[in-house]
């Protein structure tokens, strides 16, 4: 057999030959390892248990893992082999599913924390109860533990067995779908949810508070108007000094790039949620751009959320051909109809210690989980959250794209990390940013309600005492190109905002225990003058052209000339530190864009003040709905931004690589003879 070349060849992960496997000082002497138990049922080659052994002093995965992430194994056969070895039982749930009764009674939270489910009661000992897993070795670690989670008498007698962890994923997905969507729908607490927001009390409150304020303006519009400015000047100023401090912080210096020799002995896994709604073109990218991901295939488990009815995105996955470890779990019918109820009803399907979120056109940077579990590795526990940085990777599509780009420039490499280390909370973006699950189950995965999740989620880490850090990582993300996207989106965005200030400020003085003053403040300034300086705009042209009409009510205002003036002066200082937040953005992005090209912006922030009444008119009319972006099928993997062909860990193209080699090798050894 020629010599091995390729990536698992660099690994040292393929034997020229099928050798016996090498013995184990450790184990007692009659006793068999897993891969011995595997070759003599005929589950598995020598020369898979082998390479896969290899493999494993890389990633610190289990070798059942291993086989299994890669295709040298079929599930129930490793199963069986497991439970052999182990002395229980294998259990196949799609033949023999679980007592429906037992699953009815079964707690949710400990079935997706503890991954298993109550399967049978012994008809002759009631106390005794078996669980099912595809991990019964945490079972047995703690049985007091285990009794605990499920609810279970204090003199109940467990038993344990395995499963697959397909059957597991079948058994929770046999539960009622009204009982899985009322969990998806209302993990995160009332009081700090946007649920309430969409009774008919706080739509009328708000309905009135908004109309109170032409109500005002007819009564007393020189004192109205006055106090309408003055508000906006001090959101708007602060806007601005949150801008100036940023472009006076230093960045923070890089770290180097994590390297295998850096890796830690057991890499943690890491569970990716993928929120997918009528995206069949963007199916084939993103599972392209997944297997790109410099991560061992054994530790990375990608769950796509779908809708249950989108029938044409769910074919289009699978004409992708995906890989092993990449699982497709549908949502259950209900409302509402949001990216965080489908990502928190997958939640409870992850097996990952670490859960990160990408959205459907997203091209990340192969080696981004590599240094998020390596800035995880070397940070305190407090820090429990990471956000890559977005580039639009469609810049050049048009003038609206060209701006999108040139403001996520200045905002994910200047002010978002300024944010970070002024102690404020961080409005998450919606997609590559990494939690440690346990975190995030504590407080109660994402706000089905929220229409901006990722910033409501932010807000709960630090009022929760978590910490929020950027990392050198990029994204490269899509663009819309369209107008009327763009204001659908971003009128999102701003409804989102709103929802979330509401939300929070429901109990301010709590709010303020929380966050303490300087994020209590920091809050008030993003979310509220975020939707200030567009909704100002108006407020300060008609200023201008109606001062002298508006002002004669006002001692202070009624001299128009200074007054004019410092407005003036104040809105093109504004503009000015605007533009130079985004320079500097561009700069420290890497980008080589003309200065020029830069003026356009003036005209493209506008825009954004429609999207904010829209988003008032809906935050009355529709607070829960979903206003979708439509995207196309994101940009090519090999010319998207950051990406690469990934290193001797990858997650694997179509066939694991492990797996084709094995096969090639196997074929050549037959054909020898």
């Amino acid at each position: 057999m020629s010599a091995p070349s390729g990536p698992l060849a660099r690994e040292g992960g393929l034997p020229a030959a099928a050798p016996a496997l090498p013995p184990d000082p450790a184990r007692p002497p009659g006793t068999e390892r897993l891969g011995e138990l595997l070759v003599r049922d005929g589950a598995a080659s020598a020369l898979s248990v082998a390479a896969a052994l290899r493999r494993q002093r890389r990633s610190g995965a289990a070798l059942g893992e291993i086989l299994l992430a890669h295709g040298l194994v079929e599930p129930m056969a490793l199963a069986r082999t497991l439970a052999g070895q182990m002395g229980i039982d294998a259990v196949d749930l799609a033949r023999d599913p679980p007592d429906p009764a037992l699953l009815a009674e079964a707690p949710m939270q400990a079935m997706a924390v503890w991954r298993a489910v109550p399967w049978r009661r012994d008809p002759l000992d009631p106390r005794r109860v078996t669980l099912v897993g595809p991990d019964p070795a945490r079972l047995l670690r703690d049985p007091e533990a285990t009794r605990r989670a499920f609810d279970l008498p204090r003199d109940a007698r467990l038993r344990v067995a395995i499963c697959t962890a397909g059957g597991l994923d079948a058994a929770l997905l046999s539960l009622p779908g009204e009982r899985r969507g009322a969990r998806a729908a209302a993990r995160v607490p009332r009081p700090l949810s946007a649920r309430g927001l969409a009774a008919p009390a706080p739509r009328l409150g708000l309905c009135l508070a908004l109309l109170a304020v032409p109500a005002a303006a007819v009564l007393a519009p020189a004192a109205t108007l006055a106090a309408l400015f003055l508000a906006a000047l001090v959101f708007n100023a602060a806007n601005m000094l949150v801008r100036v401090a940023a472009l006076a912080m230093p960045p923070e210096p890089a770290h180097p790039p994590p390297t295998p020799a850096d890796a830690p002995g057991l890499m943690p896994c890491v569970t990716l949620l993928i929120a997918l709604y009528k995206e069949p073109k963007a199916a084939p990218g993103l599972i392209a751009a997944l297997r790109r991901l410099d991560y061992p295939a054994e530790r990375l488990d990608v769950i796509l959320a779908l809708e249950g009815d989108d029938e044409e995105t769910a074919a289009a996955i699978a004409a992708a051909d995906p890989p092993p470890w990449l699982r497709v779990i549908p949502a259950p019918p209900g409302g509402p109809r949001t990216k965080p109820r489908a990502l928190n009803h997958a939640l409870d399907f992850a097996r990952g210690t670490i859960v990160g979120v990408y959205d459907a056109e997203d091209r990340p940077d192969p080696a981004q989980l590599r240094k998020a579990v390596e800035v995880f590795a070397r940070s305190p526990p407090r820090v429990a959250c990471l956000q890559a940085r977005l580039s639009i990777s469609n810049g050049g599509e048009g003038w609206i794209s060209r701006c999108f780009a040139m403001e996520y420039a200045a905002w994910f490499h200047l002010v978002l990390p300024a944010l970070a280390r002024m102690g404020a909370p961080i409005p998450l973006a919606g997609t590559s940013l990494f939690i440690r699950r346990r975190v995030l189950e504590r407080l109660g995965g994402w706000d089905a309600w929220n229409v901006t999740e990722d910033a409501d989620l932010g807000v709960r880490l630090a009022r929760a005492g978590y910490l929020t850090r950027m990392f050198d990582s990029d994204t490269g993300e899509e663009a819309v190109t369209r107008a009327g996207a763009w204001l659908r989106q971003r009128s999102r965005w701003q409804k989102g905002y709103l929802q979330t200030w509401m939300a929070h400020m429901r109990d301010p003085w709590r709010l303020r225990r929380d966050l303490g003053w300087r994020g209590f403040l920091g809050m008030q300034v993003h979310f509220v003058g975020a939707g200030a300086a567009f909704l100002s705009q108006p407020l300060f042209w008609t200023a201008l052209a109606a001062w002298p009409l508006l002002a004669g009510g006002s001692s202070w205002l009624a001299q128009p000339g200074w007054a004019v003036l410092a407005l003036l002066g104040f809105m093109h200082a504004g503009q000015g530190i605007l533009l130079a937040s985004v320079v500097v953005g561009l700069r420290r992005a890497g980008w080589r864009i003309g200065l020029w090209k830069t003026l356009a912006l003036p005209a493209y922030w506008p825009l954004a003040t429609f999207a904010a009444f829209k988003a008032l008119v809906e935050a009355v009319a529709a607070p829960s709905y979903w206003d979708k972006t439509g995207h196309g099928a994101g940009p090519a993997v090999e010319g998207a931004a950051g990406i690469r062909r990934s290193g001797p860990l990858r997650a694997g193209a179509g066939p694991s690589p492990m797996a084709r080699r094995l096969a090639q090798a196997w074929a050549q050894r037959r054909a020898r003879g």
